[in-house]
This record gives structure tokens, C-alpha cells and sequence, in this order.
């Protein structure tokens, strides 16, 4: 007669252990991907045009970034870059009916505007690139239930501060000029807030201010460059100068010389915008940092990077401000 014994069929007590930890580890990951798809995503508006300029390599890294630090999810809203605020409205309802937030650029700002008069209960934020370059206020009418656009700018003066930092450390320890190229004057290095940032490391630096166009040839005494323009006299010079480059530009693709990069593009300012609670006449209006970066294998001094890295997240002193 046989004899069927049941504990025949338990598994060995090691497979049990492999089983429970494999349970341990994705039951924790299945209710995180639960909650991350749960959650209302974010809309971002673009056009074709700015997503071939910046990169779409960098335009999909932007936005897997942005999903993970906010842990929700980042949708692209791709638009025709001449399309009026009735159809981009449109466009945003039809891609997403809840949104947890809405940003884009300000080029799009009537029809982020007119967005948030109709959907007060969304976030809605407009990053510019200064205040000054907006013609026409973006901010919502008043009226019952209407809502307000926040709108969030690079910060000039921080920016200049830590740039002042960076090429005072980058330019050494002998005497000389740091030059500036930039488009306009006090746009976007303004000039008050890099000397600062520059006394703050070194006191006998000269900056000099000049605009891209100009046809530079005393390199013997520059000890560091500040691109905020496309220079033709500095991409000509033949020595190596570090070089701070204020762009879009993607790190990679900029020259060896390049020593920081300063990118206050929308994508780079999307997590700051989007990290201050909504509410509040205070909200409305604020400025946030660029995003720092340097690029990899550019410092190879390991003190001086780790300089470099602290002077990319100072503040400006209260006597200064």
C-alpha cells in the first residue's frame, strides 16, 4: 500500500527564502509604479522646432529627469509653432483632460493664459527668460473662478554671482581679465552681481564687458571667458582659455575649453518652478537658479572641481542683496 505524504510537495526551504525575497523586492516596486502611473502627470507644451534646437536626445533625458524627481508622470505636448490660443487649449485638453500642472515656454503664454482662465483648478506656469521680454502681461483677468498663471524666470543676479565664482577659481592664481561676451549689456551677466561674485574669490581680476561682434585680439592677459553670445574672435584665438559658457547648449557638444555651463533653458528650470506649492499672490512672480553643470573630464583637478561644485550652490550674501 503506498503511502502519499503531502510534505513531499513543499518546496525546499531555500527556494521558500527566494520566493519571499523576490516578493519582498517587487511588491514595493508594483505599488510604486501603481502610485507614479496613478498620479496626475504634468504637461509640458513645445513645438517641433525648439525640440530640434535644444536636442531630442536631451528633450527625452529632460523628460525622464523631470518624471523621476517629481515622481509623476511628464507628458510632451508638441504643438505648431504658429498655433493661436483657441487650438493650443485645444490641444491641451485633448491630450490630457486632468493635469497636475501645465509649462511651457513664454512664446506660448496667450494660450497658457487662456488655459488658466478656463481650468482654474490646474497649474499653470510660464517660464520666461526675463521679465523685461514680455510685451504683453500674461497674467489672468480677474473674474469668478478664473486662474492665475505663475510665471518663473532664470535669476539674473544669482546666476551672474556664481558665474563671477567660477571664473575667478578657473582663471588661477595670476593677475589678468576675465572677458564677458554677451548680446546686450546686463543681459544676461549682470555686471554688479559678477563682480561680486568674482570678489568673492579674487581681488585682482578686471572684467571686461564686451559684445560678441567686437574683434578681440589681447589674449596674452585673459585668464577666463564668459560666453553669453557666439564670439567669432574667441573661437578664432588659438591658445586654451576656460571658458563659461551661458547656453542651451548641450555639454557634450561644447568645446574642450568649456569649463561650466549655464543652462537656463525650460527644461532646465522645470523641476524649480515646479518644487514651490502653488497659492499665493507670491507665487505668481518668482525667479529660480540655472542649472549648473560641468561637463565630465573637463576639471580634472579634484580640489578645484570640488570648489567649483560648492561655488554652483552658494548664495548671494545678505549685504549684497
Amino acid at each position: 500500500m503506498n503511502i502519499i505524504r503531502f510534505d513531499q510537495f513543499r518546496l525546499p526551504h531555500l527556494r521558500r527564502r527566494r520566493i519571499r525575497l523576490l516578493a519582498a523586492i517587487l511588491f514595493p516596486l508594483i505599488l510604486a509604479a501603481g502610485v507614479f502611473l496613478c498620479r496626475s502627470p504634468v504637461l509640458f507644451v513645445s513645438d517641433a522646432g525648439f525640440d530640434a534646437i535644444y536636442g531630442f536626445r536631451r528633450t527625452l533625458t529632460g523628460q525622464i529627469g523631470l518624471s523621476l524627481r517629481l515622481f509623476r508622470r511628464v507628458k510632451r505636448l508638441v504643438i505648431a509653432e504658429n498655433a493661436n490660443p483657441e487650438a493650443m487649449v485645444f490641444a491641451i485638453e485633448e491630450k490630457e483632460k486632468r493635469p497636475w500642472a501645465v509649462l511651457g515656454h513664454s512664446r506660448y503664454s496667450w494660450g497658457l493664459s487662456q488655459y488658466a482662465r478656463q481650468r482654474a483648478d490646474v497649474r499653470v506656469i510660464i517660464i520666461g527668460e526675463d521679465s523685461a521680454l514680455l510685451e504683453q502681461p500674461v497674467r489672468s483677468d480677474p473674474s469668478p473662478g478664473g486662474g492665475d498663471v505663475e510665471l518663473v524666470f532664470s535669476d539674473l543676479r544669482l546666476n551672474s554671482w556664481r558665474l563671477g565664482r567660477c571664473a575667478a577659481l578657473l582663471a588661477g592664481e595670476t593677475d589678468g581679465t576675465v572677458l564677458v561676451f554677451q548680446d546686450r549689456q546686463n543681459f544676461p551677466v549682470e555686471q554688479e552681481a559678477f563682480l561680486a561674485g568674482l570678489r568673492e574669490e579674487r581681488e585682482n581680476l578686471v572684467p571686461l564687458y564686451l559684445d560678441p561682434s567686437v574683434d578681440y585680439s589681447s589674449w596674452e592677459q585673459v585668464r577666463c571667458v564668459v560666453l553669453a553670445g557666439p564670439s567669432e574672435s574667441y573661437l578664432r584665438r588659438e591658445q586654451e582659455i576656460p571658458c563659461l559658457l551661458y547656453s542651451w547648449m548641450d555639454p557634450a557638444l561644447s568645446p574642450s575649453s568649456v569649463r561650466i555651463v549655464a543652462d537656463d533653458s525650460p527644461w532646465a528650470l522645470a523641476f524649480q518652478a515646479l518644487r514651490v506649492p502653488s497659492g499665493g499672490d507670491a507665487a505668481l512672480y518668482r525667479t529660480v537658479p540655472a542649472a549648473f553643470s560641468i561637463p565630465w573630464g573637463r576639471v580634472g583637478n579634484s580640489g578645484l572641481r570640488g570648489r567649483l561644485k560648492k561655488a554652483l550652490v552658494s548664495q548671494i550674501p545678505q549685504d549684497f542683496l
